[in-house]
């Protein structure tokens, strides 16, 4: 009897935590072999594991063990955040506060203001986002004389992450805007403007021809394109994965701050 409670309560919390998680997170359990009573548990989301609790006792190399449980490892890969808990309780709860932090639309409390000569834009972005300037040869035709590109560069563990570009360059070849968009779609094909129709946009008083696709269902993309008589103004930025859950907002104001 007492066995069939303690399962009983075993499962009713298993529930409540599935329950508890954020939207398209799942959990999986596995029975520590060496350890009985003990389960280390795995988080997925989008058929990949982004997170696990393994109570110290608990190992799957057929060594045995006293079974005295010190500490449960929590380990959140998806943030590179790890902690250690007395509880697995404890390690749960802390899980899910950090998933539920890490799985919503961030929020930039600090700018910083950015103005470049060449090529001529200025842009907000966030304080700790980095950038580069660079020259794009022969893009759209234009034979332009010194750098055209403006690259704005995410930190993230290991590296920066390109996520948004600026190209504003001259019009040698008087292309139109609908030129420009065709010549994109051919450089990437993922492009669909009948599968997402074109739309209007205006940047910093210019009105730009707006259109977004889904590249191999990994990476949303947005662009935007811009034509007259002098000049091509191309915008472009990707998210991946989980950063079109959090950057959406903060790429739009960015796009929105745009100035010429």
């Amino acid at each position: 009897m007492k066995i069939l409670i303690l399962i009983v309560l075993a499962t009713f919390g298993f529930q409540t935590v599935c329950q508890n998680l954020p939207q398209g997170v799942t959990i999986d359990s596995n029975a520590c072999n060496y350890a009985p009573g003990l389960f280390s548990y795995y988080y997925n989301k989008n058929n990949e594991m982004v997170g696990m609790i393994l109570p110290d006792a608990c190992n799957f190399n057929g060594v045995e063990e006293d079974g005295v449980n010190k500490y449960f490892i929590a380990d959140f890969y998806s943030d590179y955040k790890k902690d250690t808990f007395a509880t697995n309780d404890q390690a749960m709860a802390w899980m899910i506060t950090t998933m539920e932090d890490y799985y919503k639309p961030a929020i930039i409390e600090k700018w910083q203001e950015l103005e470049v000569q060449i090529p001529k834009v200025s842009v907000k972005y966030p304080w700790d986002w980095t950038y580069k300037t660079d020259r794009y040869d022969g893009v759209f035709k234009s034979k332009n004389q010194g750098e055209n590109k403006l690259t704005l560069m995410r930190k993230v563990p290991g590296g920066q992450s390109e996520i948004c570009f600026i190209i504003r360059t001259p019009n040698t070849a008087k292309l139109t805007t609908a030129k420009v968009m065709e010549m994109a779609a051919q450089m990437n094909r993922a492009i669909d403007v009948k599968s997402s129709p074109e739309a209007e946009f205006e940047i910093g008083g210019k009105s730009f021809k707006t259109s977004e696709n889904q590249f191999m269902s990994l990476m949303d993309q947005f662009h935007c394109w811009y034509a007259d008589e002098k000049e091509i103004i191309y915008i472009n930025y990707n998210l991946l994965k989980d950063e079109r859950i959090r950057y959406p907002e903060v790429m739009k104001a960015i796009v929105e701050s745009l100035s010429w």
